[in-house]
This record gives structure tokens, sequence and C-alpha cells, in this order.
């Protein structure tokens, strides 16, 4: 873990989100107070809050989907606070949780899925490369994403259901074992899609049990039965919206990237040469195509029935 990852998680830890809220209460009582997982999640969220509440937003990080909801439950079960506004986010995730209304979660895995799906696509290629939804690369381009997505989350499939898995187990076994799950695969997702835009690399040690439990070697073992009828489950299910986010924004950079260099080349399967001048980077991916990832309807209930 470096050094970044570990300060964050010591800053949220303990509910120390709940501490903030007490404090910023006095300050400002009359805000729309809102509790999220992560630090990518307010990028996402606040905008579409405010623009629907019309109320200004107060956020805390919460440090993980637990903390959301021992938050929520520490403030709910407080008269104290019995007539604030509060909101809860957090992800689905692998998990099957029953949640109270108070409490939103995704109906994709994470909202990172929110920023990978065709509708946020469309809007990326209209407003950062100038296409015409007339052109023919404009369609073009849709196709070749869609069929490249499905191939990116056909290689993933396994992996997947080897999270899930291990998601059922915590569950079972009521643990909170993490796997540290993006840094120990990351570099396998560098550049995952060809240059010219005809299919994606090989995610080499990704593609069986033994190679997955190897590289989590510190997890607890997942039988082949479970991981044979997760993996038929998985067959049959959206992938781009089930899978993990995290995965298919990996996906989403490399293809944007490959999309941002092919343009007037001699490989390119365009007709016309667009320009973009929108600096891709993992690191910051959420905050500069938020604008474009997709707002889901029950988020517009949740914030109009529940926020307002």
């Amino acid at each position: 873990m470096d050094i970044v990852e570990r300060l964050r998680e010591e800053a949220t830890s303990d509910c120390v989100a709940y501490t903030e809220f007490m404090l910023q209460y006095k300050k400002t009582e009359d805000a729309l107070y809102c509790f999220f997982e992560g630090f990518e999640d307010p990028i996402y969220y606040t905008i579409r809050i405010e623009s629907i509440s019309y109320k200004t937003v107060v956020d805390f990080v919460c440090g993980g989907k637990d903390d959301v909801i021992k938050v929520h439950n520490l403030i709910k079960e407080s008269p104290h606070y019995k007539n604030v506004k509060t909101g809860f986010f957090i992800d689905s995730d692998f998990d099957n949780y029953n949640l109270p209304e108070t409490i939103y979660k995704t109906p994709t895995y994470s909202i990172e899925n929110l920023y990978c799906v065709q509708e946020a696509f469309e809007k990326i290629l209209l407003a950062e490369f100038k296409m015409k939804r007339t052109d023919d690369d404009f369609v073009k381009c849709i196709e070749n994403y869609k069929t490249l997505q499905q191939k990116f989350t056909s290689e993933m499939l396994l992996f997947n259901a080897w999270l899930a898995c291990q998601s059922d187990i915590r569950n079972d076994l009521k643990t909170k074992t993490r796997l540290n799950i993006d840094n120990k695969v990351k570099a396998k997702f560098d550049k995952v899609v060809l240059p010219d835009l005809t299919g994606i690399k090989p995610l080499e040690g990704l593609t069986s049990k033994q190679e997955i439990q190897s590289i989590y070697n510190n997890s607890p073992s997942v039988s082949d039965d479970a991981l044979n009828i997760k993996s038929q489950e998985f067959a049959y299910i959206n992938q781009s919206e089930k899978f993990r986010g995290k995965f298919l924004i990996r996906f989403l950079e490399s293809y944007l990237c490959r999309l941002q260099s092919i343009f007037g080349t001699t490989c390119s399967p365009f007709v016309n040469k667009y320009s973009c001048n929108l600096r891709i980077e993992n690191a910051t991916m959420c905050s500069s195509l938020s604008q474009y990832a997709k707002t889901p309807e029950c988020l517009k209930r949740y914030i109009i029935e529940t926020l307002r």
C-alpha cells in the first residue's frame, strides 16, 4: 500500500466522518449533508444532487461501504438529528445488502460503470471529439467501442466471478478481509486496447483460477463448483453494468487514448480526422468525464424523494 492510500485510510477510519459531521452541523444547520464511500464519489454525485435538490451539499468521505452504513445508523438513531437532511451513497459491488430507502445504492457495480455505458461514450464523442450523430464515423466508432468492450468483459468474466465468490465468502463468514484488488493487477490493464482498435491485448495471469489465486495468495480458497456456478450466472448478465467498474474505466481510458491518436493515421478505420484536447489519464478520469456519466433514474428519484 503506498503512502497516499495509507494516509487516506487513516483519515477515514473509526467514523471520523461522523465527528466531522457533528462539528460542521453546528456551523451550517440548513445544509444537505451527504456521505460517500470514496474520494471519487463526490465528484460524480455532488453536481447531480445540487442541480436537482437546489441545496448546497456538504460532503463527507467515510472510507468504505460499511462506514457509510455505520454513520447512517448513528445519525438516524440520534433524536438530535431527526430533522437534518442527509444522503448516503454506496456502490452495489457484488454484495446483496438489505438496505433502508434512506441509503442510495448504485444500480451498477459502482459509479465507474456509469462512465463507461454507451450513453456516456456517445456524449464524449460529441463534446470532446466534435463528432456529429449524423457522421458515419460516429456510428462506426460506437459499434467498435461496444464490440471491444464486450471482448474485454468476456476476458474479465472469470476474474469477476472469482471476486464475486470472494465477496460471498466474506458475507457468509462475516469477515472484512481486503484483497487490495487494483494494486495487484493494475499493470495488466495498461494500454489494453490495441493501437489500431481491432481488439484487446490478452489479460495474462487472469484466465484461470490458479493464476488468480496465486496473485491473491492470502485470500480464501474458492471451490471449483462455486466458481463454475458464478461464471455461468455472469455469462448472462449485463457485464458492462455489473462487472467491476474500476476495470471498465481502465478500458475506457485505453480506448479514448487509442482513439485520440489514431485519427489521420494510415491504420485509422475512420474517414475523417477529429481532434480532441482532453487529457486522458487514469488518475483524473472521474473528474474529467463526470459531466458525461449517466445519471440513473433511481438516483434522480432518490434525490427528489429523499433529499429535497
